[in-house]
């Protein structure tokens, strides 16, 4: 077995001999390695390739037989956790998708500017007033459940609860959903299935008092009801579940990922202090650098060719969007953070059916942080220069990033940025 296959393997097997936003091993891989075959499971590297298999129905991502904490679920949670939007069959997949797709178009996005510019400031002053942060703890977890939560509807009073539901649960499904190679992974036990119970009659509750409302919630309990019927009571519950799961790790450990890399591309962070309208761009191109999920697991329904390489039905298929990222025949100089690039099909966001659905809310939430950094923060340092990346393989983020950030008095008001600049590049569609 050769070096680079050895050093891959290594990585799904212990995710932490890969240093956080080191990305010399996937700058290999779609050039030298695109295809790495071990036992059951096929790593897939390429960007050409990558893409047609995200876009392919055979391979369809799908749940394994058996999640562990279903053993400590009722029977109506279960249900709720087998109706993740994910990892739904490909009709249902779709009639879900259109029920809540003009809740993300770049539209609507557009109009929830103001609220995320509120979040980011409330979640900031704090920080800048006694400066420093635990930037991941502080600000990567908590907005992208505000800010659900806002598109939502909830009373702010709850955020505080649904952030602690969001992060009791998300890591167990999470690993579920992208894979468990070789038994790696823990059971997730009772306390996960907990929160998912307690979350669940959550919604249960928002959706029964809901009325004529403009927020997804109401939207979603108008479709469930008997008049209506193009979604069950178990699928709304479900779609809400998982809009409180995804934001939670995608959009903080991105956002993590282009913190630390635009410290480690100083010219880069003076162009977007200079001009906080290539907000977007940075998180755009820093996503592509460093995405949070590196790698999907699919499980091919049916027999996959690539390029004459065989991949029998059943197999575990593991999409490399970080190689696929950095390949050269798609980016020009791939390892650089080009703020004028213009090659925009990177795959942070995924590819095909499960485009991610929120990508135009993400590059909003990312680049109204960058934006209040670059206002506040100009000078902001890391704390510490050893930075401990999260033990899970789906993310490949850092587990916490001390910032230091000058002293100031007053609460922040986040710079209005461009409108344009919030705006998704690369269409609509979802990793869900």
């Amino acid at each position: 077995m050769d070096e680079l296959t050895k050093a891959t393997l290594r990585f799904i097997g212990d995710p932490k001999s890969q240093p956080v936003g080191d990305n010399g091993l996937f700058a290999r891989l779609a050039q030298e390695k695109p295809v790495i075959h071990a036992g059951s499971v096929w790593i897939v590297s390429r960007h050409d390739l990558v893409s047609r298999i995200a876009r392919h129905p055979a391979g369809a991502l799908r749940m394994p037989d058996e999640w562990s904490a279903t053993r400590h679920l009722d029977e109506a949670t279960s249900r709720v956790l087998d109706g993740l939007l994910p990892i739904q069959p490909p009709a249902d997949h779709q009639r879900l998708r259109r029920l809540v797709a003009g809740q993300f178009s770049a539209k609507s996005v557009a109009g929830l500017r103001g609220a995320v510019q509120e979040i980011v400031a409330e979640l900031l002053t704090e920080p800048l007033r006694h400066g420093e942060c635990e930037f991941v703890g502080d600000v990567c977890g908590p907005l992208p459940v505000y800010t659900t939560a806002a598109l939502l509807g909830l009373p702010p009073a709850d955020r505080h609860q649904v952030l602690g539901w969001a992060s009791a649960i998300n890591s167990a499904v999470v690993n579920e959903v992208t894979g468990r190679l070789g038994g790696r992974y823990g059971e997730p036990g009772s306390a996960a299935a907990t929160g998912l119970a307690e979350v669940v009659g959550y919604i249960n509750d928002l959706a029964a008092r809901r009325g004529d409302g403009t927020d997804l919630i109401s939207r979603l309990a108008r479709a469930s009801s008997e008049e209506d019927g193009r979604l069950t009571h178990d699928e709304l519950v479900s779609m809400v579940l998982m809009l409180f799961m995804t934001g939670i790790d995608t959009v903080g450990s991105a956002l993590a990922n282009v913190v630390l890399a635009l410290r480690k591309h100083p010219d880069a962070w003076r162009r977007v202090v200079a001009d906080p309208t290539l907000a977007a761009a940075a998180y755009v191109e820093g996503i592509r650098l460093h995405p949070p999920l590196p790698l999907m697991s699919r499980i091919a329904e049916d027999d996959l060719d690539l390029d004459g390489v065989t991949i029998p039905r059943g197999s575990t298929v593991l999409l490399m969007y970080g190689a696929a990222n950095l390949d050269p025949a798609v980016f020009t100089r791939p390892l650089e953070f080009d703020l004028d690039r213009t090659e925009s099909r990177h795959l942070a966001f995924g590819h095909g059916p499960h485009y991610c659905l929120g990508a135009s809310l993400a590059v909003l939430q990312g680049e109204t942080v960058l934006a209040a950094l670059a206002a506040y923060a100009p000078d902001f340092r890391l704390a510490d220069q050893d930075i401990r990346r999260r033990d899970e393989m789906a993310f490949h983020s850092p587990a916490s990033l001390r910032l230091l950030l000058p002293e100031t008095v007053a609460a922040p008001r986040v710079p209005a940025v461009a409108a344009s600049a919030g705006s998704c590049p690369f269409g609509a569609g979802g990793h869900s």
